[in-house]
């Protein structure tokens, strides 16, 4: 249970240690209800220690996590090792703790209440010890996972032989006495002290992933102070700026040492401070360059160069519509914006005239209120609200649609006829129907709504309340002979816009 500089041990866990060492020399001359009470005393003891370890180790974990949580690139890597080291922790802790769970179970059988050594019914029993860690080979199997714990611990406290040395003194699993570990640990031994020698070895492994943890997280600043590589380096609030505006920029030297602030030069002026600021007064794009100084240890001064440019352009901006270069009443006009170097999520739109709801970064729906839309891109840059640029759209109504008969064929496709010949039972046979639309090729489409139309053959017409041919209609047309024109007029259609149209006509010959 030996300690370090970053987990020492308390002078309650000396005590134990010490006591666990003499009870174990005193039973090798003596199995007595003293010594066996003094191995419940240390139990007790090795207990209540391994719990504060556990709080110990929760509050390391929670720190770590913490950690993690503000720098995760910086800290990452350490805490997946921590991880692995609260995974092995648990599982050997778990495995002892059975290992316990069952020498009980041989020895008090039915009585068998905890693993306490106090409550252990069966205490002074040397021989179910003997035969569940020797005969039956549990007792190889627990030291394979201790030599496999140990040795991984000591993987991962590479470099502190401090560290090393504890845990090969802790978990040292060679001859004791000329006698392998297992016989020296279970042999001849009464229930109580094994249990106890288990539950020490639950507490060294508590105590063991305390110092890793620890070590892990100290880990995580030791590449704060190491410099390989110094570099130059300009970083701009943004390379386009508009006329009239600032550009402005930090020019910074990599890995620089605080305590020694470098000297700048930009066009052959030494800078104040480290922000270079100039003023965009001419559209093009600009450029400078400099040089940072910097003593290294020897108190040499290194020089390191650098260039960069910007963009200087007129405020402007790119405004299309994605239907048409008018806006429709009652209809959803799609509105893309962008500007010249300028993220779209850095702009938003200003409508008069109309209401407008963003689809998506740059991507709008105008909806007019009036007879003409004015629509204004506005940038957000360098925390400044500044106008593009704007357009006016004209208002019209949305166009009327163009009225199709639609069936189905006796191959199941359906088929729109304007103007042209269908035949006669196929038609009727097929689920006719009248519909409204722009048609494939129209550069807008919207959804119209067939309200209620009227056939006429000859001088008579027959009504359907609908898009569907009523029954009368598919019965007046089932009896046509081949070669009478069929003329589907008054069509009503309602579109997006609310608005009732009143559709040209659509003229069929039945064949």
């Amino acid at each position: 249970m030996g300690g370090t500089k970053n987990c020492p041990e308390t002078p309650r866990q000396r005590m134990i240690g010490m006591m666990y060492l003499v009870l174990i020399a005193l039973l090798a001359l003596n199995v007595s209800s003293e010594i066996l009470n003094g191995f419940t005393l240390v139990d007790d003891s090795l207990h209540t220690s391994t719990l504060s370890i556990d709080e110990q180790n929760r509050r390391l974990y929670q720190e770590f996590h913490a950690m993690y949580a503000e720098n995760p690139q910086k800290v990452g890597e350490w805490l997946e090792k921590a991880k692995i080291v609260q995974r092995e922790a648990d599982e050997l802790f778990n495995y002892i703790h059975q290992f316990k769970v069952d020498i009980l179970k041989l020895a008090d059988k039915e009585k068998a209440d905890t693993i306490a050594a106090r409550k252990i019914y069966k205490r002074e029993d040397l021989n179910v010890p003997s035969h569940y860690a020797l005969n039956e080979g549990n007792g190889t199997k627990l030291k394979e996972k201790i030599e496999h714990f140990r040795d991984l611990m000591i993987s991962l406290v590479n470099g502190n032989h401090g560290d090393h040395e504890v845990f090969q003194d802790v978990f040292y699993t060679g001859n004791i006495n000329n006698k392998s570990w297992e016989i020296a640990t279970f042999d001849n031994m009464p229930v109580s002290a094994v249990i106890t020698i288990l539950t020490k070895y639950q507490n060294d492994v508590r105590n063991t992933e305390s110092k890793v943890i620890q070590h892990l997280k100290e880990s995580t600043d030791e590449g704060d102070v190491r410099v390989n590589k110094l570099d130059a380096f300009v970083v701009a609030e943004s390379n386009y700026v508009m006329e009239g505006q600032e550009y402005r920029a930090k020019i910074l030297l990599a890995a620089i040492d605080t305590t020694k602030a470098p000297n700048i030069y930009v066009n052959g002026n030494k800078l104040a401070g480290n922000n270079y600021v100039a003023t965009a007064s001419r559209v093009g794009e600009h450029s400078y360059s400099g040089y940072v100084e910097f003593p290294n240890n020897l108190g040499e001064i290194q020089k390191f160069n650098f260039t960069s440019k910007y963009n200087v352009g007129k405020p402007a901006a790119i405004i299309s519509n994605d239907d048409l270069n008018i806006l429709y009443r009652g209809f959803d006009n799609n509105i893309s914006i962008s500007a010249p170097g300028i993220p779209t999520e850095n702009l938003r739109i200003d409508v008069k005239g109309g209401t407008a709801t963003q689809k998506s970064s740059g991507k709008y729906i105008i909806k007019p209120t009036a007879n003409s839309v004015e629509v204004s891109v506005i940038g957000n840059i360098g925390g400044r609200q500044i106008n593009m640029g704007s357009n006016t759209y004209r208002v019209r109504q949305l166009p009327d649609p163009k009225p199709y008969a639609v069936y189905k064929d006796n191959n199941g496709n359906m088929r729109s006829v304007f103007d042209g010949s269908v035949h006669g039972p196929t038609f009727v046979a097929g689920n006719p129907t009248v519909t409204a639309g722009y048609g494939e090729d129209a550069l807008i489409q919207a959804n119209f709504t067939v309200k209620s139309f009227a056939i006429r053959i000859g001088r008579r017409t027959y009504n359907s309340n609908g898009p569907n041919f009523s029954a009368e209609q598919i019965a007046v047309i089932s009896n046509l002979p081949s070669g009478t024109p069929l003329i589907i007029q008054r069509i009503m259609a309602a579109g997006p816009d609310g608005l009732d149209r009143n559709l040209s006509a659509v003229a069929i010959e039945v064949l």
